[in-house]
């Protein structure tokens, strides 16, 4: 098992700025925690409107919060076609790229409550949300849940222009030319620039920041030489990684993912993985959607992702789809697990 060679006072001062990381973490999820509240996905119980009795009679759209040619983009249209043949109804995509999604999620929540506008969102815009002083958008009280579509471990990806071909080779590089390295994310506080962040205080590293409006024009940075490193999703990276025309050098879960066995984990490498390691994707409805309404299209997505040819696309493209009480109640209760586990880790 590949571990990082240090001397013990290298490796103390590097768990000096571990702790130093976790400090950085408390301050964004603190604040994640303390508009908990603001953040939570809307009850399936509160009010909503009368129940229709035919749904759906006519095409949906399907908005997701970044660019086409992204994975999210991507995903959005693999769920939307496997969803259009189960409802009988087309199902359109449609790209409203910024703000880490949160333009997306707003657009959504203005839209007529009839189920005929659905968000693909994800931990992206969540925490983008979290990082807001004053968040343009209430959860709560904005969007109504759906049901979980899939997840995506994040990797940490550098350019093949960069003389190095694992982390501890990039890490001394770094240390060797500080500010030297730029780092690609998503967005502002996006779930990549928040772990690139916490990255650099746990490896004592400075890198320029440069973000975007979405993985595929970051990603194109790193093709094109002008940025070093990347962390981002295995689905957004994957085909890259396959081809050599990048090098993944970690994945940022405590143990390797199926889709890239050679790759080490963050833990092998030394590293305790972060609380945030992957990027969920859900499907969500203006707040006052009919349940009966909810409830199909929670059906509609249960039933595609049994299908074991999407499964397959899914997981080949990178993702991982779990299936097990997918209903709009227990996607409530994975947040507030989610936040549970926050609470333990910083206080």
């Amino acid at each position: 098992m590949p571990v990082i060679q240090e001397t013990t006072g290298d490796r103390t001062s590097t768990m000096a700025r571990w702790r130093s990381m976790m400090s950085y973490w408390k301050t964004i999820m603190g604040t994640l925690i303390a508009v908990s509240g603001a953040l939570k996905f809307a009850m399936p119980a509160k009010a909503y409107a009368k129940e229709v009795k035919v749904y759906p009679d006519r095409p949906i759209t399907l908005v997701v919060g970044f660019p086409p040619g992204g994975m999210v983009d991507i995903l959005g249209r693999h769920v939307a076609q496997a969803m259009a043949e189960e409802l009988g109804q087309p199902v359109i995509v449609e790209s409203r790229p910024g703000a880490t999604g949160s333009i997306a999620a707003l657009a959504v929540a203005r839209a007529a409550p009839d189920g005929y506008t659905v968000y693909l969102g994800s931990s992206a815009v969540m925490l983008y949300l979290a990082a807001q002083e004053e968040p343009a958008l209430d959860f709560a009280e904005a969007l109504a849940p759906v049901g979980r579509v899939a997840v995506a471990p994040c990797v940490m990806i550098i350019g093949n222009h960069v003389k190095a071909s694992t982390l501890p080779e990039f890490i001394q590089l770094a240390k060797a030319n500080p500010g030297g390295f730029n780092m690609v994310s998503p967005g502002v506080n996006s779930v990549g620039h928040v772990l690139g962040e916490a990255f650099q205080e746990a490896a004592g590293v400075t890198l320029h920041h440069i973000p975007h409006q979405g993985a595929a024009p970051a990603l194109a940075d790193i093709l094109g030489e002008r940025a070093d490193l990347m962390i981002t999703t295995a689905p957004s990276a994957l085909a890259l990684i396959r081809s050599n025309r990048v090098k993944v050098v970690a994945v940022l879960t405590p143990h390797r993912v199926p889709q890239l066995p050679d790759t080490p984990s963050i833990e092998e490498l030394g590293y305790p993985a972060p609380s945030l390691q992957s990027s969920d994707s859900a499907l969500f409805v203006p707040a006052e959607t009919p349940s009966n309404v909810i409830s199909r299209l929670n059906r509609s997505i249960n039933k595609v992702l049994a299908d074991a040819k999407l499964r397959k696309q899914l997981t080949d493209l990178g993702y991982m789809v779990k299936l097990q009480n997918n209903t709009p109640e227990n996607l409530e209760d994975l947040l507030a697990q989610e936040s549970r586990r926050w609470k333990r880790i910083l206080h």
